[in-house]
């Protein structure tokens, strides 16, 4: 029996310097960084899959469409969906560290002939944007073009989803001119001059025409918007917003950064004259240069935590040489970890906290003791005084 007695009276004190010990460890400041998270992502882009003359410098073979989409499995890369890349770039979602996103542009007959039978095959997905009045005309440049059954198949299969590419803005003007694109342009297809003011509620209305009749044929509102071109200004930009889409898609080239923002998406263009090994050593440089980018922030943050608080503190690296003040605020909102995924809870601490050019590290802190059990992040948005933003996450367990 005072076997027994000895044998409980040490688990008993084992138990408590364990305790002891991992509340001490957790009030020690830490470094938290986004771990097993993509640093960028990189988003490719398509057009048509075939061998069509009046296309040519857009066209990608069956074939080689194919070996490229082998060489991302064949190398560890994830083809992720828009809900998830929209998640990552507002900074509260995370994907593989190696991901990609695929999109189409235009609308071609060849998207459900040769793309949308082998994205199937090989379980990938990817945003199809459409030029509507060319989808109803049945053709662009001579080149057939998908009709509202095909679109709509494809809509429902889950594999190919259906974004905006204007009803009837994806032309130049001036004879097919650079710099004279219809989103840009202060005149109308028929030469008819506009004003500002007319030209906003111009690509307004056509940008509302396309949205109905992608919803009204597919049963589905489409969320994302690609500029034709890839070009835009204040005005188009103005009339995308007020359209309320979530996302919307350039063809400037390059990657995307972890909650860098659903704006001005970057892409990379892909064809019969990128071959697979050409785009692999694009992806290679990109993921590189992400991570480099990524480590290289200025933003810091230190979290204390223990069992009954978490302390915050946020600061720029380059406001810490007392030149001119860079960092305008900094807030912080809490979020729950739920099925795998960050879900927003509310504002955290004093949610807003000034700079100043006395105060340069912010702080706020919160009484955790009621919180219930699970993993919880806080995020960490530093505004600058140029209206940009970083972004870090400190993960922790209740």
């Amino acid at each position: 029996m005072q076997y027994l007695r000895r044998i409980i009276v040490f688990v008993v004190l084992v138990c408590f310097f364990i305790a002891m010990s991992d509340q001490a460890m957790a009030a020690k400041p830490t470094k938290f960084y986004e771990y097993s998270n993509a640093k960028g992502v990189t988003v490719i882009n398509f057009h048509s899959f075939g061998d069509y003359k009046e296309i040519a410098n857009i066209n990608i073979t069956e074939k080689l469409f194919r070996e490229q989409l082998k060489m991302l499995k064949d190398n560890g890369y994830s083809t992720i969906t828009e809900d998830q890349l929209i998640a990552y770039l507002q900074g509260h979602g995370r994907i593989p560290e190696k991901s990609v996103f695929l999109t189409i542009d235009d609308g071609y007959e060849s998207v459900y002939k040769v793309a949308y039978p082998i994205l199937k095959e090989m379980g990938m997905q990817a945003t199809l944007f459409i030029i509507v009045n060319d989808v109803e005309t049945g053709f662009r440049k001579n080149v057939p073009m998908l009709n509202w059954q095909q679109i709509k198949e494809m809509s429902d299969s889950g594999f190919i989803h259906i974004g905006n590419h204007t009803y009837d803005l994806h032309w130049r003007g001036n004879n097919d001119k650079p710099k004279h694109e219809a989103m840009i342009l202060n005149q109308k297809k028929n030469g008819e001059p506009l004003t500002n003011e007319e030209r906003l509620r111009y690509i307004q209305e056509d940008i509302t025409k396309a949205h109905q009749l992608i919803e009204k044929y597919t049963g589905k509102a489409p969320k994302s918007f690609s500029y034709p071109y890839g070009v835009y200004d204040r005005i188009a930009e103005q009339a995308v917003k007020e359209a309320g889409y979530t996302i919307d898609y350039s063809t400037q080239g390059g990657y995307n950064l972890f909650g860098e923002g659903t704006v001005h998406i970057k892409r990379i263009d892909s064809s019969n004259r990128v071959s697979a090994h050409e785009l692999k050593k694009i992806l290679e440089k990109n993921y590189t240069h992400a991570e480099q980018q990524y480590r290289q922030r200025d933003i810091q943050v230190e979290a204390q935590v223990t069992t009954n608080k978490v302390t915050v503190k946020a600061w720029l690296k380059s406001d810490m040489n007392k030149g001119p003040l860079q960092a305008k605020e900094t807030r912080f909102e809490l979020y729950k970890m739920v099925n795998g995924e960050r879900q927003l809870q509310r504002e955290f601490g004093g949610y807003r906290v000034a700079a100043s050019s006395n105060a340069r590290v912010m702080s706020t802190e919160e009484n955790i003791a009621i919180y219930e059990t699970g993993g919880y992040s806080v995020k960490t948005i530093i505004i600058k005084q140029d209206g940009s933003k970083e972004v870090f996450w400190i993960n922790f367990n209740k």
